[in-house]
């Protein structure tokens, strides 16, 4: 290993990868494999990546990089601290472990396998070039997994592909379920901000704040970040648009099937739902603040996570309106024009649902219209029209179809119709093409067999990930042509936002920002294509249901 030493003024008039050609720093050792920088908690030592896709050592990788200290002890359910500072090279070679949470079945698309779970887990990884003319724009990703599950090192989510395109890839380790999402009147009681949860949105601020500050160290811009997420991760970069505390610490953000539209729980409804969870790790009810928040934090991580499942409390909400973090519903801050006025790019999957969500006991079509007219009352009959066909197939499926189009589809529409009418700029996309099915986190065990072909859960849940990253070429199975094509041309969209806050570029079919009243959308399927009216009449049914987010 060469140690390469300098300071972040020089790595500020050095690019980043060219560390080995700079007159402050010295030439590297013939064979040495290692690069180390310095950021503001110590040095790291990283390494250039050889992963056959690109010139030996053309992007650098620095993994298991700490940008909070651990949550664990008497720092479990409090907003992250910052990392302690380190003497000599750190080596960053080896992504962090993953926060705790439950072991899905292998027999899931989403099965991440046995994995070794820790508290310890607030680490990122990073990708960036080996050389570069000038400042490179910071991709800041944000996994999915329902606030739950997931983590940031898994293979689909590698950065070189992307940080081949001209950024820095920053994906981020998170706290998940009651971990990083539990609300209890003792937690809100000992905060200086009278306010719980939402802890693993906190350390998403954490980590931005980790960004602004290292950014130029690794040859990226701190004044061109751009967040983005799937799914819960989605979720996340929609309420970190809307909350106060991540005010410039990004300046795009980018949203892939899942807004923040829906109600969330009130602090006070989020306590009430925790003193299950208390209850289920022997807390009395009426222990003193001090005495509750001691005996939970002294609760094993086995022991939190067994009871959040057993005590119900993980199928309520994870995020919360907690008067700090969100001081108001994110529907109401969007619709006041508050949120972070930053470029937004939106969209969603043409079956989000199909994976996702089992169809529920058998239902006759009179039965769904009761069932309608008690959630949505006279807004059901707008609802039946819109899901007409699917209601005379299936009825027993029209509910989770429209529970997965208000997520999904109204949340995106909703989104970039907030970003619009606040002046702002946004685009909207809508892919239907079909990705083949594997396991999308077991790279070494892809394959999920099961009846009707390759392509047989449409345009799944999550089906856009290895396109995202330009990962086609890395996970997965049974990819075609056009599979990869797509990998590289929404990669390049992404990657262009990125840059400029707008994703068109040269070689790219035209992508118009949306428009309320064309409501145009790029439409990736069997070609590229734009489009007005994606899903509208079953859009604007809900947004007479839902009272238009």
């Amino acid at each position: 290993m060469r140690r390469r030493r300098h300071s972040l003024f020089t790595l500020c008039l050095c690019p980043i990868a060219a560390v080995w050609a700079c007159d402050a720093v010295d030439e590297p050792e013939a064979g040495g494999p290692g690069v180390v920088i310095e950021t503001s908690y110590g040095e790291i030592e990283g390494a250039p990546v050889d992963d056959g896709r690109g010139p030996a050592g053309d992007v650098l990788v620095f993994r298991g990089v700490p940008y909070a200290a651990p949550p664990a002890g008497e720092l479990r359910w409090r907003p992250p601290q910052p990392p302690s500072s380190w003497e000599g090279v750190r080596p960053a070679l080896e992504s962090g472990a993953p926060c705790w949470q439950a072991i899905s079945p292998d027999t899931s698309i989403w099965s991440r396998g046995e994995i070794d779970r820790s508290e310890d887990c607030l680490y990122l990884d990073l990708w960036t070039a080996a050389d570069s003319d000038g400042p490179l724009p910071v991709m800041v990703w944000f996994h999915g997994g329902s606030h739950e599950v997931g983590h940031g090192s898994s293979l689909i989510f590698d950065g070189a592909a992307l940080a081949r395109k001209g950024v820095v890839l920053v994906s981020i380790n998170y706290r998940l379920g009651p971990f990083g999402f539990f609300a209890h009147e003792a937690l809100t009681a000992e905060s200086e901000h009278g306010s719980s949860g939402n802890y693993g949105l906190l350390d998403k601020i954490a980590a931005l704040r980790w960004v602004r500050d290292n950014a130029e160290a690794f040859g990226g811009d701190p004044e061109r970040v751009t967040i983005f997420g799937q799914s819960a991760g989605s979720m996340s970069v929609c309420s970190l648009v809307a909350s106060p505390l991540a005010a410039g610490l990004f300046h795009r953000a980018i949203g892939q099937s899942a807004g923040c539209f829906t109600p969330l729980e009130s602090l006070e409804q989020a306590e009430r739902r925790g003193m299950l969870l208390a209850d289920g790790l022997g807390v009395a009810e009426d222990a003193a603040a001090a005495d509750a928040a001691a005996a939970m934090r002294a609760a094993s991580p086995e022991d939190v996570l067994a009871g959040a499942g057993s005590s119900g409390w993980s199928a309520g909400a994870k995020t919360v309106v907690d008067g700090w973090y969100l001081p108001d519903q994110p529907s109401a801050i969007y619709a006041r024009g508050e949120h972070n006025p930053v470029p937004m790019m939106v969209g969603f999957m043409g079956d989000e649902s199909r994976a996702l969500f089992a169809p529920g006991p058998e239902l006759e079509r009179p039965a769904l219209r009761r069932q309608l007219e008690e959630q949505y009352g006279e807004a059901a009959a707008g609802l039946l029209d819109a899901y007409a066909a699917e209601a005379e197939q299936a009825p027993a499926a029209v509910p989770s179809l429209i529970f997965s189009d208000t997520i999904f589809g109204w949340g995106s529409r909703s989104w970039v119709r907030h970003a619009a009418a606040a002046g702002g700029d946004a685009w909207l996309y809508y892919i239907p093409h079909a990705p083949p099915v594997f396991r999308l986190y077991l790279p070494d065990r892809p394959d999920l067999g099961g009846e009707g072909g390759p392509r047989r859960m449409g345009a799944y849940h999550s089906g856009d990930l290895a396109y995202v990253f330009g990962n086609t070429d890395l996970v997965g199975i049974n990819w075609e042509d056009w599979d990869h094509e797509i990998a590289d041309l929404l990669s390049s969209y992404w990657t262009n936002f990125a840059k400029t806050g707008d994703p068109n570029g040269e070689g790219l079919p035209e992508w118009p920002r949306y428009q309320p009243d064309s409501d145009q959308a790029l439409v990736v399927g069997d070609a590229v294509s734009v489009e007005s009216g994606v899903l509208r009449e079953k859009l604007d049914a809900l947004d007479v249901a839902l009272g238009g987010g």
